[in-house]
């Protein structure tokens, strides 16, 4: 075969496997309100993003709401292609597949976003953040199924109820004497006390944060080993879309619109 000929096919392969990609995905969220990332009745950030990447990547993005334990075993079981928006755990590395660096941990750049935990207790609680533990702990502390925190506490052997399905239960038990304290997403819970006074008048914050991480979104080991490239080209185009003007512009109208 002539060698020019050979080129050509050579440029015709590398080309269909550079653009090579699934017809569709399929990416599971938390069910639950998550201010202001997602959100049960409009889209929230995270949504919002998603909608701006499926543009832009030119493939439909189904996105299912799936309690947050359920979403993670279905993406341990590729029956998704994605999962958000999740914090680094290393059991979470048998679940699917973070963007990884070169340090052998998952890239900050290519995040969803930034979120904190922070402690909440009773107004007037002695309770406190003191950057490295909970001073005057004498109770349980309550979080939310599945949330990356509950090791953190658990790890500095902190007793945590994490049987509540949303932060206004959890926060709940703490005014009732259930719980000492709740440590949970900064944002979701400022939120939450925003909307419901009786808890805000009842309930106040630890002004230490407690943790910062950045959240991502997880892809199964499936479409990883199908679509390695696509896959890479997806993580980085989150954050081309996360900077971009026009998500930008998403974010001021999103604020404005509350």
């Amino acid at each position: 075969m002539h060698a020019k000929s050979v080129l050509l096919i050579l440029l015709m392969l590398a080309a269909t496997a550079a653009s090579a990609r699934p017809a569709s995905l399929v990416f599971c969220h938390e069910d639950q309100d998550s201010y202001p990332w997602v959100l049960k009745d409009r889209p929230g950030l995270n949504v919002l993003l998603m909608r701006q990447l499926e543009r832009e990547i030119g493939v439909p993005v189904r996105l299912v709401a799936l309690p947050w334990k359920r979403c993670l075993a279905e993406l341990a079981a590729n029956s998704v292609d994605g999962a958000f928006a999740a914090s680094f755990k290393a059991e979470r590395l048998e679940m699917g597949r973070y963007p990884m660096g070169k340090d052998g941990k998952p890239d900050p750049a290519l995040r969803l976003h930034m979120n904190s935990y922070s402690l909440y207790r009773t107004r007037g609680s002695a309770l406190h953040w003191n950057g490295s533990r909970l001073d005057n702990l004498s109770g349980t502390i309550g979080s939310l199924a599945g949330h990356s925190i509950i090791d953190v506490l658990r790890d500095m052997g902190v007793p945590v109820d994490d049987r509540s399905k949303s932060p206004v239960e959890t926060l709940r038990k703490v005014v009732m004497g259930r719980l000492q304290g709740a440590v949970l997403q900064t944002s979701r819970v400022t939120h939450v006390l925003a909307n419901n006074p009786d808890l805000a008048a009842a309930i106040e914050r630890d002004p230490t944060v407690l943790d910062e991480r950045p959240y991502f979104l997880l892809l199964s080991f499936k479409l990883v080993e199908q679509e390695p490239a696509f896959s890479e080209q997806l993580w980085r185009q989150i954050e081309r879309v996360r900077e971009s003007s026009q998500f930008k512009r998403s974010e001021q109208d999103f604020y404005g619109n509350n």
